[in-house]
């Protein structure tokens, strides 16, 4: 193999490196654009106990108790599960800074 076999194979493999790095650009700006139009903002979700009471700095006995003993505490029932909007938490949180 003479030198200018190699660097043509190298110029080959160079481009092809390239080529991969376009498309993979191109990949990664269709998956973030495909995400955006399909994942449901963080601020939409229900929380679960568990979560809400990570998010409030409480254990869930509290939460538990809290649910119990404050009519303020908004919550939903869905069959057994107890969730909660995040906007219902912040309004409760900022209602108990407020007091």
């Amino acid at each position: 193999m003479t030198t200018a076999d190699i660097r043509s194979i190298a110029d080959r493999i160079d481009q092809r490196l390239r080529s991969i790095g376009e498309h993979e650009a191109a990949i990664r700006a269709d998956l973030e654009a495909l995400a955006s139009m399909t994942a449901t903002p963080a601020d939409d979700r229900l929380m679960d106990v568990t979560a809400a009471a990570q998010w409030l700095g409480v254990s869930r006995a509290t939460l538990f108790r809290l649910l119990r003993s404050d009519p303020d505490l908004h919550h939903i029932k869905v069959g057994k599960r107890t969730l909660f909007r995040p906007n219902d938490l912040r309004s409760y949180a900022a209602r108990l800074v407020a007091s």
